[in-house]
């Protein structure tokens, strides 16, 4: 776009008053406009397009302030009152139209873009820091040091052009690997960091400073959900945060669902949530250790008081319907039978990836997810033994598959890291035929790179005989 068309340049500015809206962002430009009859204004659209004003979101025919029975055509920015092109002249002479030189078309900080904006305050060398993650009503953004300066001017731009967005704010540090919470600052907007909002056909609420939450992975929950997990599956979200992928998993393929994580402010919004989407018959939530966890979860889906109070939350059945397709109630009334819009858009796809078991002597929970790609992999020793003595219970072939996600910075050999690291932490090999996929998620830095690895796990760690925490301890000691 051409320079005059841009808004004016307000290099190193740091605070966005109304004051300075006004004033610093305002520019005119002059335009050749044609005064014609209101009944010529489709044939003007005709005829002369090539010269007419075509800038993104202005009208190129306007009300004419002097007469509602004539309006103004603009034409284009280069058009100069004395050197009209010919087509125009045409035109003129043959609807009876009046050149009006001069036309002040002003355009202020509510027609310039968030980009257009920033651009003419940011210096030239550097981008334009523009991008966020939307939760709910909150901009999440990731600044770097160099445009720590401008950062409130930053948050106010994107909170004025998007109408969408009451709160922004800016990470200030890693993420809390115990918690799982990025520290943040606010930069513009409300202070209300309670987001509440819909994904994979499940509503979420939580308090966004407290516990975890990325919506760049919305297409990750949804891969593992919809490929792997079957009807009536049993899985143990080792790692749940608030819930994207247990909820899905249940609301969506019907599956039972042990959730945990160690954050309270997790398991808080986590329990919210499973109520809030009346999923109590099929989501329990814990708040543990995910070691623990994993033991005391299979206790517990063994535990028939448990899974008995659990089917006790299941909602009423529907209501019959009559022959007509209209649902009967009680004193036998009818009404008309709609489909929840949002039920559509569940991922009900059938799994592409064979991951099929045979039958077991005691339930067992057919996956297992670990979401915490810091130390995930860590976790893997807590596998050891889980099956111990129990060969004759749950064949090799039934054992459970584990969806582990890492981060890697190999370069040459991503998926040969992520394995060789698997099978260090799970202490025993992982067969080539017990690899079902090594996926790549998404980079999450320069050289830096998140994966999820799923695997059935290996008979020679399930029915190992199982070492205590004090004994592995003293066995690290040594290697030390």
């Amino acid at each position: 776009m051409a320079a005059h068309l841009l808004p004016p340049l307000n290099r190193n500015l740091t605070a966005l008053t109304a004051e300075a809206k006004a004033k610093l962002f305002t520019r005119t430009v002059n335009l050749v406009a044609l005064r014609v009859p209101a009944t010529v204004c489709n044939k003007a659209l005709q005829v002369l397009p090539p010269h007419l004003l075509d800038i993104p979101r202005l009208r190129s025919i306007v009300n004419d302030e002097s007469s509602s029975k004539t309006r103004l055509v603009l034409l284009n920015p280069t058009i100069t009152s004395d050197a009209i092109p010919e087509k125009v002249k045409e035109f003129i002479d043959a609807n009876n139209a009046e050149i009006v030189d001069m036309y002040p078309l002003k355009l202020d900080y509510d027609y310039w873009t968030a980009d257009q904006i920033l651009r003419s305050i940011i210096p030239d060398e550097l981008n334009i820091p523009s991008s966020f993650e939307l939760i709910g009503h909150i901009a999440h953004m990731n600044l770097r040091k160099e445009y720590l300066p401008y950062k409130k001017i930053v948050g106010e731009v994107i909170l004025d052009k998007n109408q969408y967005i009451r709160t922004v704010v800016n990470k200030t540090d890693s993420i809390d690997h115990t918690f799982r919470f990025f520290k943040m600052e606010l930069l513009a907007g409300d202070d209300d960091l309670l987001a509440e909002l819909k994904e994979s056909n499940c509503k979420f609420k939580f308090d966004f400073s407290k516990v975890y939450w990325n919506s760049c992975l919305q297409t990750e929950h949804d891969r593992i959900v919809s490929q792997f997990f079957a009807k009536n599956d049993t899985v143990c979200d080792v790692m749940a945060g608030v819930g994207p992928f247990a909820l899905p998993a249940a609301k969506n393929r019907g599956c039972t669902v042990f959730a945990n994580d160690l954050n309270p402010e997790s398991f808080k919004w986590l329990s919210e949530n499973v109520v809030g989407n009346k999923l109590g018959h099929l989501v329990r939530a814990y708040n543990m250790d995910g070691r623990d966890f994993i033991t005391k979860s299979l206790v517990d889906l063994n535990n028939a008081v448990i899974t008995d109070e659990m089917k006790a939350k299941a909602p009423p059945p529907p209501a019959p319907r009559s022959r007509d397709g209209k649902k009967k109630h009680a004193d036998g009334a009818t009404k008309d039978a709609t489909v929840d819009s949002e039920q559509k858009k569940a991922v009900v796809a059938e799994p592409k990836t064979e991951v099929a078991s045979g039958p077991t002597k005691i339930k067992i929970f057919n996956h297992y997810v670990m979401n915490l790609p810091a130390t995930a992999l860590e976790f893997l020793d807590a596998f050891r033994g889980l099956f111990y003595e129990r060969e004759a219970e749950v064949p090799a072939q039934s054992l459970p598959i584990i969806h582990v996600h890492c981060f890697s910075n190999v370069i040459d050999d991503l998926e040969g890291d992520v394995w060789r690291r698997a099978e260090t932490f799970l202490g025993c090999d992982i067969p080539q035929e017990n690899i079902i996929k090594i996926h790549r998620v998404r980079d999450v830095a320069p050289k830096k790179e998140m994966l999820c690895i799923s695997f059935r796990l290996p008979a020679e760690a399930a029915y190992a005989k199982p070492v205590s925490r004090a004994e592995k301890r003293k066995i690290d000691e040594v290697d030390e």
